[in-house]
């Protein structure tokens, strides 16, 4: 499932939101989403080789729960640590998809104090959807904005809770500030099951899916930050395990 949201300085109103749209960055200021839910990624079979799978490292790590480390200091930097080995991991397989375009980078916010990046509104987005686990399909009771075209479908990208949206999520942190002109993307992804949760599975089913594809290989982009989270967003999963939620931001600033 995705969507297109276009908006500029002088207009704030949507200017067209498309369940199939490509991603266009033209304007002052753009807001291109491309959001999937998936319990399984594409089969296999169907699925084309990601160009970085012999080349980029720890593209098959399974997201392990917390329960799985010792309780100690140790143990609880490793978890946290698997966030950071799985972010590397779709940064190289996504720039091996964009072979001749330039690629994409992240920069790393230091301490604690450190400016918050696109990195800091992907985590905040990820950590809220697990907790709240409002992706899917639209049921009774369950509190989401269906996306526009696809009524049985929750929007991924808008958060029932705040109303925050990747843009306002950008903004929040400070994206765009000293820009001229600048854009952002979001892709999303949730799986479940051993096969279904490593970078290999998210990335190859972005590359499966027109819309998160024409994403990761839009030559305007310039950043990207993945986060991924322990937890399914989708209660489709129930109580199988494991399960991961990603969130990729893509931002250019001009």
């Amino acid at each position: 499932m995705s969507s297109l949201l276009q908006l500029s300085r002088k207009q704030r109103r949507p200017v067209s939101r498309h369940r199939q749209a490509a991603v266009a960055v033209t304007g002052t200021l753009l807001l291109s989403l491309a959001g999937a839910v998936s319990p399984a990624p594409p089969a296999a079979a169907a699925s084309a080789p990601l160009k970085g799978a012999g080349a980029c490292a720890n593209i098959d790590v399974v997201y392990r729960p917390q329960s799985a480390f010792p309780d100690t200091s140790r143990g609880r930097f490793d978890f946290r640590a698997q966030a950071t080995t799985i972010e590397t991991a779709v940064l190289c397989l996504v720039n091996a998809e964009r072979a001749g375009l330039k690629p994409l980078k992240r920069y790393l916010s230091l301490g604690k104090n450190g400016a918050p990046t696109l990195g800091t509104a992907a985590a905040r987005h990820a950590a809220d959807a697990v907790r709240l686990r409002w992706w899917g399909k639209v049921e009774p009771g369950k509190n989401c904005r269906p996306v526009q075209g696809a009524p049985g479908q929750c929007d991924p990208h808008i958060n029932p809770q705040t109303g925050s949206t990747p843009l306002s999520r950008a903004q929040a942190v400070g994206y765009g500030r000293r820009c001229a002109s600048f854009s952002v993307g979001e892709n999303t992804y949730a799986g479940w099951g051993t096969s279904s949760v490593t970078p290999r599975a998210a990335v190859t089913w972005w590359m499966n899916s027109k819309p998160h594809r024409d994403t990761i290989l839009n030559p305007a982009f310039t950043e990207l930050y993945t986060k991924a989270a322990w937890g399914s967003a989708d209660p489709a999963a129930g109580s199988i395990t494991p399960a991961a939620t990603y969130v990729q931001m893509f931002g250019h600033c001009g």
